[in-house]
């Protein structure tokens, strides 16, 4: 049964339009990679990437993916036993909308071109050029943000996708200083102010920032699970809090604040390295991320896991 099938997979396939060239094949004399018709509206295909046949007790499969001129060319010929007929399936290069989840890789093989996924960002977050008592770092400073639906477009064939979607992210910058803190004064502005007391116990004095996202990446797929992108992400911050825990003779305190005057709209310069491992991404802000006719100046930097 199984030769008969094989055999009858074989007419089938000879009686569409695509025939796969070997590697060494030859196609025109004056262009060896181009893909051409010959005999019978034959399609030969010169260098596929990649060539499966399935063969099983009532079912054969021929599965081509690739060719010199497409990465994501794709075609599949399924010749199945059905109540004693054989009847064969072709697949060539289906457009469809995907929905990926959950989080994880694109894999290189895979070709959409709408797709929407989701992610989440983790990592360390500082304070740039703040001034001189402000002491933050990534050692104590963190962020985490999540792209809730992000949409990304990759025309047929190409290695460039373009993507937005939508998301959120908090940021918390934490003072590593036993002396100053953060602190919300009387008449609303925000300072840098040193403990009431040398004795004091610090735990930690912080700001926080959440944010709605909306990134605007490109990204360059290089191949083999590797890929660049980058592009700017507009934040829309929607709320800011102070908060400084501390003891003193042996009693817990307890500081906090809204509204420490972040400026209400941003912009991230986002870049992420791809690989098959794990992404890595790197987002700087030329923006002060509070208002400073209210609060200390500074930008923020932050570096992560990219998932």
């Amino acid at each position: 049964m199984n030769k008969k099938l094989l055999f009858m997979l074989i007419v089938a396939i000879s009686t569409v339009p695509f025939r796969c060239a070997a590697s060494n094949g030859q196609a025109t004399e004056n262009n060896p990679f181009a893909t051409e018709r010959g005999d019978n509206d034959t399609l030969i295909v010169n260098y596929p990437r990649k060539v499966t046949v399935i063969t099983g007790d009532s079912l054969q499969t021929v599965r081509i993916e690739g060719r010199h001129d497409d990465y994501d060319f794709h075609y599949e010929n399924t010749l199945q036993l059905v109540d004693s007929n054989y009847v064969s399936t072709l697949s060539l290069n289906p457009d469809r909308w995907e929905f990926s989840l959950p989080i994880g890789k694109k894999s290189d093989g895979k070709w959409n071109e709408n797709e929407i996924t989701t992610h989440i960002g983790v990592g360390g977050c500082t304070a740039l050029n703040a001034q001189e008592p402000m002491d933050v770092s990534m050692n104590s400073s963190f962020e985490i943000f999540w792209t809730i639906a992000q949409w990304d477009y990759t025309r047929k064939g190409s290695r460039h996708t373009f993507s937005t979607g939508i998301g959120v992210d908090w940021r918390n910058y934490r003072m590593n200083s036993n002396h100053w803190r953060f602190e919300k004064l009387r008449d609303d502005n925000v300072a840098i102010t040193p403990y009431p007391s040398e004795s004091i116990r610090k735990q930690f004095s912080r700001i926080k920032v959440f944010s709605l996202q909306v990134p605007v990446l490109y990204r360059y797929r290089i191949g083999h699970g590797f890929a660049l992108s980058a592009g700017p992400v507009l934040n829309l911050n929607m709320h800011s809090s102070l908060k400084t825990r501390y003891k003193l003779d042996g009693q817990k305190y307890k500081d906090t604040a809204n509204d420490v005057h972040a400026n209400p709209v941003t912009v991230d310069l986002m870049g992420i390295v791809c690989t098959p491992v794990f992404d890595i991404y790197v987002k700087y802000s030329p923006c002060n991320v509070l208002k400073t006719d209210y609060a200390p100046k500074f930008q923020s930097l932050s570096v992560g896991i990219y998932i």
